[in-house]
């Protein structure tokens, strides 16, 4: 009797909906649960609506309140229905109001920027010169229109001031560099205190031509005027005897006033070639400065180099200390840097060159629940050496400060990930552990302690 039930021949249940399935009472659990007319949940469960399984895909793309959608202002992906409250609170590109000067349209996260005493540009803040941190010596707090000033007058000593200060940044990171690692790469360190020098050369020699041309102004000027008050005054006197005056007195007046006149065209045509000179200078300083910032950014990338040769470890572990934990992990919820890299670590002195990725908001799976934290193989000096895909198991720790309960998660590479083949870019894909440290578990254990958090990351080198 059951068998016969069983083969008796039904519709779908939906079949008033468009289904057009037809088969055994056996069969027709299975196709229930695979029914395009099937409603089911959406998948994102502060929605609460029922979708047909069928029109699922469209449902999250056009019409789920909690669909993600770009940030018409920073870009970020948002759940539509927190949009208004990311606006409000959180998207750094959001058009905001200066409550000091009351002007529009300025971004939340240039906001401090804007309102910095020293390098803003807020009407209502007044502040010191910029450069006097660095030798300046107006070091009293200006208004901006006479800090506006204050820098157009004083251009080439800021000039002067930044290219000492940068070739005594030069020589400090030279004393900070092993000897070992500027024998192994000379190009590092090799022309900066010439180059500098040179900079420095060429500023003060405008600075003397750009002098000489405000002397030449200032005395044409003065001669001008003195030209302009005899003609005047020589005017004044000849005008009521004219009747009186000699004919020859005339001829000589007329003569001394055409000598002023020439005179006075010689010294407009002087200062028309002078200012045009001091354009010129304007313009060559503009260019120096120019250089000066490109010299600027190879410092900071030589800073850099130095900060992570001081960190760099060659037995395959890194000890990794994330300090400014809290401002660290504000960027990262705010989207102003959701991740940020480790220093980078080696196997052995010429091994495989590795780092971490850390995101303090979590990624992928684990974003806004979960600390999440990647593997990433860098590429290195030595890798024509090396074994490859890598393949060492790598373990990721946070350590609890009162040594009780650390986190732990590891893991052995897939050879055939793209994460693990020979570098041929400055790193490959990221790879780990997207929900590595739940959020709500930092407050449990001294995972982060004086606004510090310590990981450490250790790659098995037993069998290199």
């Amino acid at each position: 009797m059951r068998r016969e039930v069983q083969a008796f021949v039904v519709h779908c249940t939906f079949e008033d909906q468009g289904c057009n399935w037809k088969g055994e009472v056996r069969h027709l659990e299975s196709h229930m649960n695979n029914c395009e007319f099937l409603k089911i949940p959406c998948v994102h469960p502060e929605c609460g609506a029922q979708v047909k399984k069928s029109d699922l895909t469209e449902h999250l793309e056009k019409e789920c309140k909690c669909r993600l959608e770009a940030c018409g202002f920073c870009k970020k992906q948002i759940k539509l229905n927190m949009m208004k409250r990311h606006h409000e609170t959180d998207c750094p590109a959001y058009p905001v109001v200066c409550q000091k000067c009351s002007k529009d349209g300025v971004s939340r996260a240039k906001l401090s920027q804007h309102q910095d005493p020293l390098l803003g540009d807020c009407d209502s803040v007044n502040g010191p010169c910029p450069f006097s941190q660095i030798g300046c010596p107006t070091t009293e707090v200006l208004t901006q229109k006479q800090k506006k000033e204050h820098l157009e007058k004083h251009n080439i000593l800021h000039t002067t001031l930044i290219l000492h200060h940068a070739l005594r940044l030069s020589k400090e990171c030279e004393a900070l560099i092993d000897p070992r690692i500027v024998s192994r790469n000379p190009h590092i360190v090799s022309n900066y205190d010439s180059v500098i020098g040179d900079l420095l050369s060429q500023v003060q020699t405008q600075a003397g031509e750009t002098r000489n041309v405000r002397e030449k102004c200032q005395e044409h000027s003065k001669r001008i005027t003195a030209l302009e008050r005899k003609v005047a005054s020589e005017n004044l006197s000849g005008a009521p005897s004219t009747a009186l005056v000699p004919a020859e007195s005339n001829v000589e007046n007329n003569r001394t006033v055409e000598e002023v006149r020439r005179d006075m065209g010689n010294m407009k045509r002087q200062l028309d070639t002078t200012q045009e000179s001091s354009r010129r200078h304007d313009r060559r300083i503009e260019s120096i400065e120019h250089t000066l910032a490109l010299r600027n950014v190879t410092l900071a990338d030589l800073e850099e180099y130095v900060r992570q040769q001081e960190f760099s470890s060659y037995d395959g572990q890194l000890l990794w200390k994330i300090s400014d934990f809290a401002r660290k992990r504000n960027d990262a919820v705010t989207g102003q840097q959701v991740s940020f890299y480790s220093p980078c670590f080696y196997t052995s002195r010429y091994g495989y060159k590795m780092c971490a990725r850390i995101y303090l908001n979590g990624d992928g799976m684990g974003r806004g629940t979960h600390i999440s934290i990647f593997f990433v193989v860098m590429r290195g000096q030595y890798d024509a050496l090396l074994r490859w895909p890598f393949r060492q198991k790598v373990t990721f720790m946070l350590l609890d400060q009162d040594n009780v309960e650390h986190v732990i998660d590891a893991f052995r590479p897939d050879p055939n990930s793209s994460s693990f083949q020979r570098p041929r870019r400055e790193t490959n894909i990221a790879s780990g552990c997207p929900m590595f440290c739940s959020l709500a578990e930092l407050n449990n254990h001294a995972y982060v302690r004086d606004d510090t958090m310590f990981l450490k990351i250790i790659v098995d080198t037993s069998d290199l």
